[in-house]
């Protein structure tokens, strides 16, 4: 593969088509997505963020230069995006890819269908083979920069906990699969319907606890690591070469991750943590 000249910016647009369509789950959909260009996405794994440029509600492709070449810095096509008329723009929403096939052109996302449908809920049920849209995503002509992942323990882990809700779920799959053997992996997981659960078959050594929401989402979470933690602290290791990757509702992440490195003793480095969305929306920026 032929590296490419020193760019703007570490990803690029690129432009898609829905290839079809499956229903995983009551509350997954997984849209397989393809087009020439997917050929130089780069398969970084893990919990790599892409952007998903929806189509505007007119199913229109609104023009703010996201597709020049090369791609501009997200400040720029992310300014002309914001001076659109609200009503009218695209909707943009984060997602970590669920498999990346470079030699097919295809990439999976599996989107969690919110109720009431949001709009990436909505086009994720409604959407049909060969309705076009834009992501953007790493190029792997450019090497590997590691821009978009969080899961960057400061060496390998000997225990790994992974915490977070149905928003989590597709890369703590990823995360997941990637660990050797050896590694003992906790993994704390707050879903709404336990029929979502797509993470207990995938390993037959992760420790899974499913934890039911409460009336406010995070809470039921938080308390489940507080009692992870206290065991922990209970057993000779203690919490010695654990790394934690924390996802999920905004304000219930940032109060997990302060509890581990305040209360439970873990050091900043060895703790992840991302606010996928907020209650009350998603995170859009």
């Amino acid at each position: 593969m032929t590296a490419i000249a020193a760019g703007p910016w570490e990803y690029r647009a690129f432009p898609v088509t829905v290839h079809r369509t499956e229903r995983l789950s009551p509350g997954f959909v997984r849209v397989t997505l393809a087009g020439s260009a997917l050929g130089e996405f780069a398969p970084w794994g893990l919990d790599q963020r892409i952007k998903l440029v929806l189509p505007a509600p007119d199913g229109s492709r609104l023009d703010f230069g996201l597709l020049g070449d090369p791609t501009p810095h997200p400040k720029e096509w992310y300014a002309r995006w914001k001076a659109l008329p609200e009503e009218s723009r695209n909707v943009l929403r984060t997602y970590t890819p669920a498999a990346v096939r470079p030699e097919q052109g295809e990439i999976d996302v599996d989107l969690f269908i919110h109720q009431p449908a949001g709009p990436a809920s909505a086009w994720a049920l409604a959407c049909r083979p060969g309705d076009e849209l834009v992501v953007t995503g790493p190029d792997a002509r450019a090497g590997y920069t590691g821009y978009g992942i969080h899961y960057t323990p400061p060496s390998p882990p000997q225990r790994l906990v992974l915490i977070g809700d149905e928003s989590a779920l597709p890369a703590m799959r990823n995360i997941l699969a990637a660990q050797p053997a050896d590694v003992t992996v906790d993994l704390i997981l707050e879903l709404g319907d336990v029929a979502d659960d797509l993470l207990s078959a995938t390993s037959s050594t992760a420790r899974v606890q499913l934890v039911s929401p409460d009336a406010r989402r995070g809470a039921a979470l938080e308390r489940a690591v507080v009692e992870w933690a206290e065991h922990a602290s209970a057993t000779a290791s203690g919490h010695s070469g654990v790394y934690a990757w924390v996802a999920g509702e905004a304000g219930a992440t940032t109060r997990i991750r302060r509890y581990l490195t305040s209360t439970a003793g873990l050091d900043k480095g060895c703790v992840a943590f991302l606010g996928y969305w907020t209650i009350g929306g998603p995170l859009v920026g």
